[in-house]
């Protein structure tokens, strides 16, 4: 379903992020990080090319606020999932940003992160090939 997209995975929790990880591998998508901070997720996009990237909210450092910031100036599709709530500030900069709350259905998070990463890849000529089916679990909690 995200047929080769690189996602970037903005979360703090390790476990959450490592199961973050297998739904966008095992969805057909390449894992850019995970990051636990704006500053792990900032110097990945410095060195790596992302197609999407899916945020928490409440990071090691701080709110998403500046990688969010940086992904949106850049094109970059973005989704927040977070138990949290957006904050007014965020909500009045980019009232259309796509907030899933936690918990979320896996292949909610995987079809949302696929419609939003579309587009061709980042740095792609053309179109990637299909990726091998391999269905993503049906729920996901954090």
């Amino acid at each position: 379903m995200l047929n080769g997209r690189r996602v970037l995975i903005v979360e703090d929790e390790t476990l959450i992020a490592m199961e973050l990880g297998d739904l966008v591998a095992d969805a057909g998508g390449r894992v850019v990080g995970p990051a636990r901070s704006n500053r792990q997720a900032l110097a990945l996009l410095d060195r790596e090319a992302v197609d999407v990237a899916l945020l928490d909210l409440n990071l090691a450092d701080g709110d998403a606020t500046p990688t969010a910031r940086r992904l949106i100036d850049e094109g970059i599709p973005v989704l927040i999932c977070t138990a949290g709530v957006l904050p007014r500030t965020m909500r009045a900069a980019w009232p259309h940003l796509p907030v899933h709350s936690k918990p979320v259905a896996a292949d909610r998070l995987i079809r949302t992160l696929a419609d939003l990463s579309a587009g061709p890849l980042a740095g792609a000529a053309e179109p990637p090939p299909q990726a091998a089916s391999g269905a993503a679990p049906t729920s996901w909690r954090a």
